[in-house]
């Protein structure tokens, strides 16, 4: 994204796990301004196709919790772009476990779809100060656990109970979800 000057304001070639890229820019004033795609690697064929939005439009980055329990109502922040709440809460009474489109309508504009977890597990929120396993969080099997590595450094440590011949799966859902977190699991 160039002004009129020719001066690049933004760009980008992917967007987290994904190759096709999102700008996001606040218009630093009223004018003209070029928007420029190409092939990253400067190709080109006829099949090369694309389709863009361009606008103030909603785009999530982000969504806490990554899910939420069937049966309940879950409550759920948002971050992004152009969201017209950040804050929403999802009732997930007649959902049965699996994954749900998440999205949030700006007027007639959706953005962006999210993936939101959909399980039958109890849910706990991971508490601070949890960063050592002298300050564990103490949970309860089987559990999923929502959390945040808030700066980076950030590590959550759960404590709970195990009985010899526990044959234990720990899994995070992160990328699947469309985090950015690369995570590491011990």
């Amino acid at each position: 994204l160039y002004d009129a000057q020719g001066k690049e304001l933004a760009g980008g070639d992917d967007y987290r796990l994904r190759p096709d890229p999102v700008l996001f820019c606040k218009i630093p004033k009223d004018g003209e301004y070029l928007l420029e795609i190409k092939d990253a690697l400067y190709r080109g064929r006829e099949d090369f196709v694309y389709r863009i939005a361009v606008g103030e439009l909603p785009f999530v980055t982000g969504v806490f919790p990554l899910g939420g329990k069937a049966g309940t109502q879950t409550t759920v922040k948002a971050s992004g772009w152009n969201l017209p709440l950040t804050q929403m809460t999802l009732d997930l009474r007649d959902q049965a476990p699996g994954l749900l489109p998440f999205f949030v309508r700006n007027a007639d504009k959706p953005s962006n779809r999210l993936l939101f977890a959909v399980d039958n597990l109890p849910e706990s929120v991971e508490q601070e100060p949890n960063n050592s396993s002298a300050n564990a969080q103490a949970v309860t099997l089987p559990v999923i656990i929502n959390g945040v590595i808030e700066q980076p450094g950030d590590m959550d440590v759960f404590r709970f109970e195990g009985r010899a011949g526990d044959r234990l799966v720990a899994e995070v859902q992160a990328r699947r979800l469309d985090s950015p977190l690369d995570s590491v699991l011990r």
